[in-house]
């Protein structure tokens, strides 16, 4: 038979681990994308698991313009996700994967060759 002391240590660590986690995973994101680019964004997709998500946006964002970003997500902050844009023949050209902390991210820059975020 455990004592008390044992269960009660037991008991607090495991609500400590079920406080403790969901700071490590997102929920509701809020943050603005930046097209520093000359380019018309199209796209927002983001890495899950081997997969990539749907487009987030279902509009499209002209060089120079900023527009406020939401979505849920119930992951990890660490998140790879890739941004497309319109290519002179219409199609959609894919940019590179890049990672990042969208519990952090307040702005996501994209500027033609790279997405960076503050």
């Amino acid at each position: 038979m455990k004592s008390l002391a044992t269960k009660t240590f037991a008991a607090l660590a495991a609500a400590a681990t079920l406080i403790s986690v969901p700071a490590a995973y997102a929920a509701g994101q809020k943050f603005d994308i930046k097209n520093d680019s000359e380019y018309i964004i199209d796209g927002f997709y983001t890495g899950e698991g081997n997969e990539w998500s749907a487009n987030w946006m279902n509009f499209k964002l002209n060089g120079g313009e900023s527009a406020n970003m939401e979505f849920n997500y119930d992951g990890p902050c660490d998140i790879e996700f890739y941004v497309t844009w319109e290519g002179e023949d219409g199609s959609s050209i894919k940019g590179d994967e890049t990672t990042i902390n969208i519990c952090e991210a307040n702005t996501i820059y994209f500027d033609g060759k790279q997405a960076t975020y503050d």
